[in-house]
């Protein structure tokens, strides 16, 4: 595998895990660079805007921003590569699109990936989507400094599966059956998001769904991906 430097835009912490945590192990364990990019914080979808600045909540996000840091760490990503976000969760529609496709831009442009991983267009979570439109519009094809290369859609349990009307249905795979524990692990650092089964954020349909994946295309485990745009594959 020649040289890589692999971006995740994400739009909370966990999502990065849950979508290619797998991946993200293996491009690091092969030593390549990985930068994780949060654009909004995790928690406060679960309060009211009068709530948003206890210090109860405040606690809770930057203990969630910790621990994407310890879950990242466990899949050899160095914390000055992780960007936290303190936007409002679940309020990026609010947001100017602008703005969240700017700050893309900066990371497209300071680290120069080769290939970019992010939302799909169909999850039911708000700031899902607008991460996506956002690293569409920052993407566009058209900086020719820039080396990226392919960008693909993952899929994020408690959000994708939710949407019947439009199934997630992967184009790419990655093996991932080396690093399937460590994603487990990495999760685990998100001890206040994970839940008992059969929630989908849970251990067993978190290893469920990447057994699927690998028996779809003839591995233990796997991670699977929407292909969204590549060059020279």
């Amino acid at each position: 595998m020649s040289a890589e430097r692999i971006l995740v835009a994400a739009a909370h912490p966990d999502d990065e895990v849950l979508g290619c945590g797998g991946t993200i192990g293996k491009y690091r364990k092969a030593g390549h660079d990985v930068r994780v990019v949060f654009l909004a914080e995790g928690i406060t979808a679960r309060y009211d805007p009068d709530q948003f600045e206890l210090p109860d909540v405040k606690a809770k996000i930057e203990r969630r921003n910790a621990n994407a840091k310890r879950a990242l760490a466990i899949l050899g990503v160095d914390g000055k590569a992780v960007f936290t976000s303190q936007r409002y969760c679940c309020r990026l529609d609010q947001t100017p699109l602008i703005e969240l496709t700017k700050e893309i831009e900066r990371h497209l442009i300071d680290f120069k990936p080769t290939r970019l991983f992010t939302h799909s267009t169909g999850d039911t979570n708000v700031d899902h989507g607008f991460v996506h439109r956002a690293v569409l519009a920052a993407a566009r094809p058209i900086a020719q400094e820039r080396r990226l290369r392919a960008i693909y859609a993952f899929e994020v349990l408690s959000s994708s599966e939710w949407n019947p009307l439009q199934p997630f249905a992967p184009t790419v795979f990655h093996d991932i059956t080396g690093f399937i524990d460590a994603k487990l692990s990495a999760l685990a650092a998100y001890e206040d998001e994970m839940r008992a089964a059969p929630h989908p954020r849970s251990p067993e349909v978190v290893r469920a769904l990447a057994t699927y994946r690998g028996a779809q295309m003839g591995a233990a485990f796997a991670e699977g991906f929407v292909l969204v745009r590549g060059l020279d594959l």
